[in-house]
């Protein structure tokens, strides 16, 4: 599209190629249109809670498949805050998910 209309301003018909690049960006502004505004009236998106593991834990914002969590320490576990702000959190070779745990196993001591 572009070298035709600079052939066409090149061979001396400037009005030809105002009018024909004219109708051009119509065309694409209209096109552009919808895309656009249904990215601007879509939902945002919630925000991701945070997520943290200790000690030998697993912890996702989402599923968990076929993890393995072991904390072979002989200290006992401590106290879980939850992450924090309502996250997701693990502690003591612990599992924890957002979503769905499946086929995973979790084991504590040695």
């Amino acid at each position: 599209m572009a070298v035709g209309l600079t052939v066409l301003a090149v061979a001396g018909d400037l009005d030809a190629a105002g009018q024909v690049a004219s109708v051009v960006g119509a065309i694409t502004g209209l096109a552009v249109l919808g895309p656009s505004v249904h990215a601007a009236l879509r939902p945002t998106p919630s925000p991701v809670p945070p997520v943290r593991a200790r000690d030998g834990s697993n912890a996702a914002g989402g599923s968990i498949r076929g993890a393995s969590a072991r904390d072979t320490g002989t200290t006992p576990a401590g106290s879980d805050t939850g992450g924090g702000n309502g996250g997701i959190s693990a502690s003591g070779g612990s599992n924890a998910a957002g979503g769905d745990i499946d086929g995973s196993t979790a084991h504590r001591g040695g």
